[in-house]
Parts: C-alpha cells; structure tokens; sequence
C-alpha cells in the first residue's frame, strides 16, 4: 500500500484556522478585479448591459420628478375639494404609473443580466486559473484558503456576481436621485420660512443641509455598530465549505466508515463543525441585531423628521398643504438617497467578505508560480538528454529527510528501474516530487518533458464520462479508435469491459480496485508514453494480472520505468534497484544493485 507516514496531515477537524484576507483594501481589490477584467469576453456585454441599465435608472428618476410634481397638483386638488381636478390628476397617475412600470421591469431585467455575466466571468476566470498544471494540488497546502475551493469558486462567485449587481443598480439610482432632487429640494426649501419677530426669514438650502445632517448621522452610527459584520460574514462562509466538504466526504466513503463501524465517530465529528456552523451563525445574528437598532430607528424617524424640519413654512402659512408633501417627498428622496449605505450596510458587509474570499483564492493562486529552487526547496527541470536525472539530491518530508544512498542517480532511457524504501522513507512524496507536486528539499531533478511522461499512482484517477473518454484521458476520445481501446482491455485481461465504451458510471466506484489499476495500464498501453512513473501501481494486482502487465510493458518499445514501491518485487522485469533512506545524520556510501 502507498505509504502515508511521509503526508500531511488530513486528520479530524481541529481548531479552524484565522480567516485570511487579500492584500490591499476593498478599493483595491476592486481595481484588481476591474483591471482582470480587461479582455474578457464578457466585457463588452456587461458594458452594454451596465449602460442600458444606467439608462433605464435615469429616465425612472426623470419618471420620479414627474411623480412628484403630481403630487403636489393632486394634494392641492384634494384640498380645494376640486373634484374634476382630482379625477383629471387621478387619471394622470395611471400614466405615469405605466411608464414607471415598464421602466422597473426593464431595470430588473438589466440588473438580472449583469448578474448572469458578472458570474460568468468570475466562475471562468478562476477555474482558468485554477484547473491549470500542478495549482489544484499545490493549492491544497496554501492553508484556509485552499481548504475549500469549490465553496469559492461556485457559491461565492455567485453570491458577489448577486451583490455587485444589486448594490451597483441600487448605488447608481441611488446617486442619481440624489442629482435629480438635490436641486429641487434646495429651491424648494425657499418655501420653508420661520416667524422671527413677526417677519418670515428662509434659510437657503436649509431642507438640503437638514437631509445632509440626518443622513450622515445615521451613516455613521451605522459603521460604527456593524463593522464586525465583515470578519464574521467570512468566518461563516468558511465554516459552511468545512462541513458541506466533510458531509461529501462521508457519501464518497461510506463503504470504509460502514465496515469499521465508524458512523458515531463521524457523527461526532460532524457535531464539532455544525457546532462551529452556529457559533458563526449566532455572531451574524447578534451583529445584525445590533445593527437593526440603528437602521429600523433611523427608518421610523425618517417618516416624521422631514415633516417636523419643513412644518414651520406650513404653519406660518408661507406653502400650502400640496407644497408641503412636495417639499416632503423631496427631502425623502434626497434623504432615501443619502441613507443608502444605512439600508444596505448588512449587505454591503457581505458583499466585502465575500470579495475578500474570492481575491484571496486569486491571490493564493498566482503565489503558486513561486520560482523552484533555493529556501530550502529543490528545481525540477526539463533537459533535453533522455533520461531522469538527480543531482545533489534529497528529499525534505514533513518528518525528517530521506535520500537516496548516493546524492547523484542517473536513470537512463530503456532502464526499468524500482526505487524501494522502508515506512515513512518518503517513496510516494519522491513520486509527487518526479511529477512536479513537492518541491522541499535541495539539489536538482532533471526529467523528460512531461508529455511523454505518465504519473500512475496507486489509486488511478478516473474523470465522469464514458468509459471510451476515461481510457482517452486527457486527449478527446476523438484521439483514439476504439479498435485500439478494446484491444488495450483485452491486453490487460479485462475482456468484459470491451462493450462498455459508451457507459457512463462511476468507474473509480463501480469496478473493483484491482480492475481500476488494469484499466489505468489499459490506459497507458494505448497512450504508449516514453516513461511510464508508478507509485505502488500493481498492488492490487495478483501475480498472474502483474506478470501480464510487466510482460506488455516490455514489448513497449522504448518504454523507461520508474516504479516505487515498499519492498523489492524481485521480477525480472526490472534491471535495477535503488533504496530510498530516512536520513538520520549519518552519511552513507553509494550503492545501488545490477540485476541480471
């Protein structure tokens, strides 16, 4: 079996790690996105979009002024008891009513669009930068942020694709609102007159500034109170993707938890993650509890304070009772305009988390293109000689060293060579090392280039597909007959597949483990590589499937073999053997043995 002693650690859940955020403020992260964006092939849709949408928005606030300067008409019918007045503006209503209609529906239909090729592009450019060479595996030790991928590339990608769109529609009408009725609340403010001495005196802009004040009070309060809305939005989002990922990992591996009896102890384990589910969940609550303080005050107030700022100019009899709703309505608007961070602090704190994750994963990802070699890690270079090369060579493994017992190898082209070593010597983090995927230690190893090189690990990998696109892996199925796919099965003894190519099943599921490592060799008897690298790859495999399979590799002309294992196999098969050491301080001499 692959020796696991030399990996890190993937045990039970512990104390979850802090939630790490991107370089850079939120302004800044913004500017990397936009800045990405640039060459997109969503580009030029979402800047149509985003244009039409500011369009739709502008003529709604042109339909907005019209809406209030009814108002006025329609209250001062209603007080002058004009009823072929009030039927005439009644009447009126209906259109403007329409007209806003339409316009709301096209805005929702715009801002649902953006949200579509907003996500698009997230989704697409994060899987490109993430479904590349070597950046899925390595991102698996960048800590929290490559804990859970899946959670940032599907669900957060969608959840900043819907904020962005909402907030972005709501900011712009908001700020257009502000344009339209900022200049028709300050000449309306001339009606605002106060009694001094018996002579009516108006403040200039004095509705305006009265808005002003208001609005960046509860503006305040409200940062204030819900900046920890942020930290605490992301510590959620993380504790959600650890238990969604242990709750898969249970469904992929029933079988093992069900033959060792092990449902209680994944219970248990599942309890501390939900537990840490709702713990994140109860400090969301307590912030937005705290927050709704601030925020339903603040709307309870704003239905009476514009009322009590502008009743001096109705009272003193300077406007009428249409002009003051006017001047009302007016201040609302300015008002409901300023206080948009107020209504939408909750959600503009999760939309900041929410970014957060979806850069720091961009972040995570682009660190991965470190430059090999020095601090204490080795190069894996590409030469052009043919052969497999390591030089000043040895292998740094989470617990201690390993090498082999002379720091220069050189396997050549033809050589079936086995690399055998002791527990915990590091034989399958040597393999990860071959293949690119483990870097820390010193020296150099030169290599092929890897297209002509398979990676054939103990437990092979097969995509979802048919099985024809299995066997194809990673070519189209398109790049190989079938003629050579049956006789690539029939070759390694598994007849019965031949007429499966079509069938679409869970292959790494449904066949048996010893059939999966027959298949996985199909697979390289129809790719027929140059070198083939195996990590215990014939484990399951009885002496009778293993002879077949030594002796079809060696009617592979030109085939070089790397195969590590635990113990020497002792076949013929391979013409020599290197052990691979734990380092314990001691130096050792060169030795490596010719089989013959």
């Amino acid at each position: 079996m692959t020796d696991r002693a030399d990996r890190p650690d993937t045990g039970a859940p512990s104390e979850p790690a802090p939630i790490l955020a991107p370089h850079g403020g939120t302004v800044a992260q913004v500017r990397q996105v936009v800045a990405r964006m640039r060459g997109a092939p969503e580009r030029r849709a979402l800047a149509w979009l985003v244009t039409g949408l500011i369009a739709t928005i502008v003529s709604n606030n042109v339909a907005q002024i019209w809406l209030n300067e009814w108002q006025g008409l329609f209250y001062d019918a209603l007080e002058r008891r004009d009823w072929p007045g009030f039927v005439s503006e009644a009447l009126h209503f209906l259109r403007i009513a329409g007209t806003l209609l339409v316009l709301v529906v096209m805005q929702t239909w715009g801002a649902e669009m953006i949200k579509v090729q907003l996500r698009s592009w997230l989704t697409r450019h994060l899987l490109d930068e993430w479904l590349v060479a070597k950046r899925s595996y390595l991102l698996t030790f960048a800590g929290e942020v490559g804990a859970n991928p899946d959670q940032r590339i599907h669900e957060d990608t969608r959840h900043l694709a819907e904020l962005t769109a909402d907030l972005g529609a709501s900011l712009i009408q908001a700020t257009l609102l502000l344009v339209s009725f900022i200049g028709v609340l300050w000449m309306l403010s001339e009606q605002v007159k106060f009694s001094i001495d018996g002579k009516l005196v108006g403040i200039p802009g004095y509705m305006v500034w009265c808005a002003l004040a208001f609005s960046l009070a509860g503006s305040a309060l409200t940062w204030w109170v819900g900046r920890p809305m942020v930290g605490d939005n992301a510590a959620r989002y993380a504790r959600e993707a650890d238990m969604r990922f242990a709750l898969v990992r249970i469904g992929e591996s029933a079988e093992g938890i069900t033959l060792y009896g092990g449902e209680a102890d994944e219970r248990r384990t599942i309890d501390v993650l939900f537990g840490r589910v709702l713990a994140a969940m109860k400090r969301l609550v307590d912030d937005l509890a705290r927050l709704t303080w601030v925020t339903s005050g603040y709307g309870w107030l704003a239905l009476v304070v514009p009322v009590i700022v502008a009743s001096p100019g109705y009272f003193s009899g300077a406007m009428s009772l249409g002009g003051l709703m006017m001047v009302v309505n007016s201040f609302n608007q300015v008002q409901s305009s300023l206080r948009w961070f107020v209504d939408n602090y909750s959600r503009i704190a999760d939309w900041r988390a929410t970014l957060g994750r979806v850069e720091a994963l961009h972040e995570a990802l682009a660190a991965l293109d470190r430059p090999a070699g020095g601090n204490g890690r080795f190069d894996c270079i590409e030469d052009a000689t043919d052969g497999v090369r390591f030089e000043g060579f040895e292998l740094k493994l989470p617990s201690g060293r390993s090498g082999f017992d002379t720091p220069d190898v050189a396997i050549e082209r033809g050589e079936r060579v086995q690399i055998v070593g002791e527990m915990a010597a590091g034989k399958s983090t040597l393999f990860l090392a071959m293949a690119g995927l483990w870097s820390r230690g010193r020296g150099v190893i030169r290599h092929p280039p890897r297209e002509r090189m398979i990676f054939l690990p103990e437990r092979p990998y097969f995509p979802i597909g048919s099985l024809a696109e299995v066997l194809a892996y990673p070519d189209d199925r398109e790049a190989h007959t079938e003629a050579a796919m049956i006789a690539a099965l029939k070759a390694v003894g598994i007849d019965r597949l031949t007429g499966c190519l079509d069938e679409t099943v869970r292959w790494d599921r449904d066949i048996a483990f010893d059939e999966q490592q027959l298949l996985a060799f199909a697979r390289v008897f129809l790719h027929s590589p140059d070198w083939l690298v195996m990590d215990d790859a014939t484990s399951a495999l009885g002496a009778t499937e293993r002879r077949r399979v030594f002796s079809l590799m060696e009617k592979l002309s030109g085939l070089s073999v790397i195969a590590l294992g635990r113990t020497e196999d002792g076949d013929p098969f391979f013409t020599r053997t290197i052990t691979l050491k734990r380092r314990n301080g001691e130096k050792r001499r060169a030795a490596t043995r010719r089989v013959a």
